[in-house]
């Protein structure tokens, strides 16, 4: 029972570990978000990027794990704004 435990905090750690050099990447004007429009590993876990729009064109894009318990990210080009699951990045991660 333990040994199941300990492979989910791994996982999370993986998760989290994952999600924060996605946002610093992002943040950084690193991430290449085209690259992952179809299903691509991203540090260990399978991430894909759909476009953010609104009633005028894109504005951003949301990054989502398709095979995986995690929250979406996104980035607003526009307010220059990134979040997790509609919370400021920083705030989530802490």
């Amino acid at each position: 029972m333990k040994r199941t435990s300990y492979k989910k905090d791994f996982q999370s750690w993986k998760g989290i570990m994952a999600l924060k050099l996605l946002c610093c990447n992002i943040i950084a004007g690193r991430f290449d978000w085209e690259k992952y429009c179809t299903p691509q590993s991203y540090c260990g876990q399978e991430i894909c990027v759909m476009p953010l729009h609104c009633s005028y064109g894109q504005i951003g894009y949301t990054v989502y794990f398709p095979y995986a318990d995690m929250p979406e990210v996104e980035y607003d080009w526009e307010m220059n704004k990134l979040t997790i699951d509609k919370e400021n990045w920083e705030s989530y991660l802490t």
